[in-house]
């Protein structure tokens, strides 16, 4: 696994394969050649439309914290509403215990804790509040609260 800071932004880190990394760094030089000059918030949702769009299989960092892709982790929320909590793939339980969710020693610990689609509308309400420049999870939380009947703004900690 490789990483490498963007060129056209130091704030922008790619960790993945060395293809990848170098595909990734294109198609963001490409799209966004002025990434530098914007804000924090605006380019986190720039770069998650960029990892949807573009199907990026490289993680990307911003000042050091992950940028989520919407569609996969929506996907994997769909799923779990449908088949239950038991079908939560690793990458939304890294969602979920990466912003706001009590710490547990594996994902079958946090399965435990949430068992229910109940468990996790309430931890959903009650538990995850992004700051306000982490505009990629506010965006996925909102579609979250949406599917499970709560209102969809949120507060954020900072």
């Amino acid at each position: 696994m490789d990483r490498k800071e963007v060129e056209i932004d130091k704030r922008i880190a790619l960790y993945g394969h060395r293809n990848d990394i170098e595909t990734t760094e294109e198609l963001i030089e490409r799209f966004y050649p002025n990434i530098s000059e914007l804000p924090e918030p605006q380019a986190r949702i720039e770069l998650q439309s960029l990892i949807d769009t573009e199907r990026i299989r490289v993680d990307i960092l911003f000042k050091g914290n992950g940028v989520y892709s919407y569609n996969k982790i929506i996907k994997d929320f769909k799923k779990i509403m449908k088949n239950g909590v038991g079908s939560l793939s690793n990458r939304l339980y890294e969602f979920f215990h990466l912003n706001g969710t009590i710490a547990h020693y594996n994902i079958h610990g946090w399965i435990t804790h949430y068992p229910t689609m109940e468990d996790i509308r309430t931890m959903i309400d009650k538990e995850i509040y992004p700051p306000h420049w982490q505009t990629d999870v506010i965006k996925i939380v909102e579609e979250m609260r949406r599917l499970v009947g709560l209102p969809e703004k949120i507060g954020t900690r900072w």
